[in-house]
């Protein structure tokens, strides 16, 4: 129940802050000698803000006319197999290490008044090593390399804190595309009873993918407080696969230690269905996972910034079955950590 805690009380945090009731009550003068009200009557001095958190979106739309754009890397090591949220130590066959590197390149303009649109580029970098029920050699790794499945979203603020509102809330559609490769065929023996690999394993699905988000933001002071969530319909992928439902929802506080620095805390969560695998489901995928994100924001110019967060896994509940002979069974795969970073630029 920790995470239904923390969940609850990040949401109790962002509404307190943020009520109708302090809005009104116009910027707090004398917080400190480094509050934002005295920081914007010094003429050499903009308001320290904090920046958007690295491992999650937000409630913010773009003012027309305005572009930012940000390559971001993720490292992803999954070598521990899990039954539920119980690590399994016993030499089963399938799937037992594996290694996701991403390079994305996104791209957001302010197109309208309260709306924006936004397109992501992923190039991937997969690596997945497995062995036979049997556990007999060969062992075998496929590695793939090669853009990934692109991504077109479209957001629309609802309520803009620079126009009076108590906070900023933005809702939002877009489309996963089918632009990644997705026909990466298995070596043997696996070819025997699957020729393609999985939709995890490909750089693409094949699939074309509805996108939906809603995301809050409130500034105070050198702080911030984020929420956001997303929901992802998969369609029917390539080789009569496809990927399982995912809700993504995210919760993290932000503060502006400096004009250079700032620190942040997020809270992320990712529950996946299980994902279909040659029309039938594939019963050791999937599961839910929750993340803390510790990170920490360099502002090298007022146009842009490198970024650097760690999202630790404290739990996890991964899809699985046991078999007999037990070294036949089939356990989810999970990692301890992520490493992300961010290089971002506004014009």
């Amino acid at each position: 129940m920790k995470h239904i805690t923390a969940v609850t009380y990040l949401w109790a945090l962002l509404l307190l802050v943020g009520s109708p009731q302090q809005a009104q009550a116009g910027p707090v003068i004398g917080a400190g000698p480094e509050s934002e009200q005295q920081l914007t009557d010094r003429p050499d001095t903009k308001p320290v803000k904090c920046l958007g958190l690295i491992n999650m979106s937000n409630g913010m739309v773009l003012p027309k006319g305005k572009i930012t754009a940000s390559i971001k890397y993720r490292y992803v090591h999954k070598d521990s197999l899990y039954d539920g949220s119980k690590e399994m130590d016993g030499n089963y066959g399938g799937k037992y290490d594996r290694v996701n590197q991403s390079v994305q390149f996104t791209a957001k303009a302010g197109i309208f008044d309260n709306f924006d649109a936004r397109i992501m580029v992923p190039f991937w970098d997969k690596q997945v090593k497995r062995k036979p029920g049997n556990l007999a050699t060969p062992w075998d790794t496929n590695t793939l390399t090669g853009l990934g499945d692109m991504v077109v979203m479209g957001r629309y603020a609802v309520m803009k804190q620079k126009n009076g509102d108590w906070l900023n809330f933005a809702i939002g559609a877009g489309l996963k595309l089918p632009t990644g490769d997705a026909d990466a065929k298995n070596d043997a023996p696996y070819s025997a009873k699957h020729k393609y690999l999985g939709p995890g394993a490909q750089l693409g699905t094949g699939s074309w993918d509805p996108k939906f988000e809603v995301g809050a933001t409130k500034f105070f002071g050198r702080s911030r407080v984020d929420a956001h969530m997303m929901y992802t319909i998969p369609g029917q992928g390539a080789h009569d696969s496809r990927k399982g439902k995912q809700f993504k929802y995210n919760v993290g506080y932000g503060y502006a230690l400096s004009k250079y620095f700032d620190v942040e805390l997020e809270l992320n969560g990712v529950d996946q269905q299980r994902h279909w695998y040659d029309g039938s489901v594939a019963k050791a995928t999937g599961g839910h996972t929750i993340f803390i994100t510790p990170g920490i924001h360099w502002k090298i110019t007022d146009n842009s910034h490198l970024s650097v967060g760690v999202p630790l896994v404290i739990y996890r509940q991964l899809n699985g079955y046991s078999s007999t002979p037990d070294r036949n069974s089939r356990y989810g795969l999970g990692e301890d950590f992520q490493i992300i970073t961010r290089l971002g630029f506004s014009f």
